[in-house]
């Protein structure tokens, strides 16, 4: 890859903004741990996760520094072993969120005036009610996950990745064949169950706290899903119809979106057809699907929900990581 002084003035305004953003997603993710779950020991998998273990146990006047440190040194540890099995690719794009988490952590919770606000909060969900009830955790956990799976999604935006924990998922994956998601499933899943018997059986209110956590993952999945992967869907329809000239002129001239005109034959009788084919974002999704049973309500349709497109009217093809050289093993 180019070194910085090197790139493009384009690339280096778009460098740095793709840092900014891994830097505000990671403070976001310490934000929704540190204000919401951490206070109430609300265990929803990841690092802070066994961070609130490690916490729990720990004496109280020496409860955040545990937490903190656990929290750096096994971000850093991680990134190392990241470094070594699975490349250089994933260490540079967790190495800024390997260090701003930890760092984040540190400003939320040792540093007079920004932590006092952040203990506010979680004493405030710890009490309110005659708390904590189920609903302080409820609650806890809700806005934890909300905050949590909105700070991962906009670091995944930026190009990063949060780290941590996923290094661990992408050994799983890479030496043992298990896919991401069920890795990371199987991953966040023993962290929580590890809570549960390590807290549970000390304190049977505990059980609340983690069942909270199981709430909080799902919500997390959920904006992660919604922010991030729903950001980069698209549709492509593929129509069969004798009015696709109508569809067709529809699509360019009211979406603004080209349609590709397919010459096929049909299987059956040999019937020679035209298939009209159109990419379109989620927002003209359900207006399209509307106009066609307008035009041609015997039109045969296949839709497919695409990952991401590239091109015109869409994301750009342009990337200032082009030219770097992958490795491959």
């Amino acid at each position: 890859m180019a070194k910085f002084k090197d790139l493009k003035r384009r690339d280096k305004i778009l460098f740095v903004v793709k840092i900014f953003i891994v830097i505000l997603g990671s403070f976001v993710v310490s934000f929704g741990n540190v204000a919401f779950l951490v206070p109430l020991d609300i265990n929803a998998g990841g690092l802070s996760g066994i961070g609130i273990i490690i916490r729990y146990f720990s004496p109280a006047e020496y409860k955040t520094i545990a937490y903190n440190i656990f929290v750096a040194i096994a971000s850093v540890v991680l990134w190392f072993l990241g470094r070594i099995f699975i490349g250089k690719e994933f260490a540079y794009k967790t190495l800024v969120a390997t260090i701003a988490f930890p760092v984040a952590n540190a400003l939320f919770t040792l540093v007079p005036g920004i932590s006092d606000g952040i203990n506010w909060i979680g004493n405030l969900l710890a009490t309110a009610a005659n708390g904590p009830t189920a609903g302080n955790y409820l609650l806890a956990g809700l806005f934890g996950g909300v905050f949590v799976g909105f700070g991962v999604a906009i670091t995944f935006v930026g190009g990063g990745s949060t780290g941590g924990v996923d290094v661990l998922t992408f050994l799983m994956d890479k030496y043992l064949h298990i896919k991401e998601s069920a890795a990371s499933f199987i991953v966040d899943g023993l962290i929580v169950l590890t809570g549960i018997f390590a807290l549970v059986p000390r304190e049977n209110e505990m059980l609340i706290s983690c069942l909270a956590g199981i709430i909080s993952a799902f919500v997390t999945a959920l904006l992660i899903e919604f922010i991030y992967i729903g950001s980069q869907s698209s549709y492509q329809a593929d129509i069969i119809s004798e009015k696709w000239e109508e569809i067709s002129r529809f699509a360019q001239d009211e979406l603004e979106r080209g349609a590709t005109i397919i010459e096929a034959k049909g299987g059956y009788q040999g019937d020679k057809r035209i298939v009209l084919r159109v990419v379109m974002d989620r927002t003209q999704y359900e207006i399209f699907k509307r106009k066609v049973a307008e035009i041609d309500d015997k039109a045969f349709i296949t839709y497919t929900q695409t990952s991401a497109t590239f091109g015109e009217g869409f994301k750009n093809h342009y990337n200032i990581y082009k030219n770097k050289k992958t490795n491959k093993k």
